[in-house]
């Protein structure tokens, strides 16, 4: 621990006050004793150390003690800011957070996390979300993987105009335009959870790859729409994050298994996967 300003003495001694010379009689100097000396303030020879604490620190996890059938939640464990003190810098002190995160956040997670029935329909697909590894654009322009992200994290969306953003289905898909539209803005997210799928939809050979019930934003036509992703067509155009169009070339199955993420945002419900302008995960009405 760094200097705390303060002189504190250990043992207490007896002198005679005559010469000044040693009685013999010394002790531990504690709080219980009459003659306690309590710490001094001495800055001239114990001059304080600057202190420096962490900002705040965030670490996800899913929870990994469920019973068969079932999968965890992800779950964040958050190192609040002030939380770990360095005499050195502010670095050391979030090394310190981090460290404690990691050394923790996957008993938090055991521990306060929730299970959920494994989820894969009859035909083999799940609800629609994204799988491992797709890249999830934040509000500064940086990527994150799915897996990695968290409860009330916020990622860059987008305003379509004319379209009123819902989380439902079936009034979702009863929007079209023959143009677009849109303004950036951010969305937290409300709910992120890791299931388990046995079919996915690739789109240009890996640029998309979500399960067939996914709410993807496509042009065919000369109109945008939003689609299940299982019923996108070689041809269809895909809107980018550089606000561009472009053509779908291929489209193919996967029949192995895929961890897949369906995330919800709220209250505006778009974001970019992959470079790409889609919608977040909603159940059909």
């Amino acid at each position: 621990m760094g200097n705390t300003g303060y002189k504190s003495f250990e043992k207490l001694e007896l002198y005679f006050t005559d010469d000044g010379s040693y009685a013999g009689v010394r002790k531990p100097n504690v709080v219980t004793d009459p003659d306690y000396i309590a710490p001094l303030l001495d800055t001239a020879t114990c001059a304080p150390s600057i202190r420096f604490y962490n900002s705040e620190r965030k670490q996800s996890t899913t929870k990994k003690n469920c019973s068969a059938g079932y999968s965890g939640n992800y779950v964040t464990l958050t190192a609040f800011p002030n939380q770990f003190v360095s005499t050195i810098d502010e670095a050391d002190a979030n090394t310190q957070a981090e460290i404690w995160l990691a050394a923790n956040v996957q008993t938090y997670a055991n521990n306060h996390g929730t299970c959920e029935p494994t989820w894969t329909s009859p035909g083999g697909g799940a609800g629609g979300c994204f799988v491992e590894g797709t890249l999830i654009t934040l509000p500064d322009g940086s990527k994150k993987a799915i897996e990695e992200l968290h409860l009330d994290q916020l990622l860059l969306s987008a305003k379509i105009e004319t379209l009123i953003d819902t989380n439902n289905v079936s009034e979702l898909y009863k929007w079209s335009s023959d143009y677009l539209l849109e303004s950036r803005i951010t969305s937290p997210i409300t709910k992120i959870t890791q299931k388990i799928t046995h079919k996915t939809i690739i789109i240009n050979e890996g640029l998309l790859e979500a399960t067939p019930s996914h709410s993807q934003l496509i042009q065919r036509n000369g109109i945008w729409k939003f689609i299940p992703l299982g019923d996108i067509s070689v041809g269809d155009n895909l809107y980018t994050i550089a606000k561009e169009i472009i053509p779908v070339t291929s489209v193919s199955i996967n029949s192995e298994k895929r961890k897949i993420y369906p995330l919800t945002l709220n209250p505006f419900h778009t974001y970019f996967a992959n470079g790409i302008l889609t919608h977040n995960f909603k159940a059909p009405i």
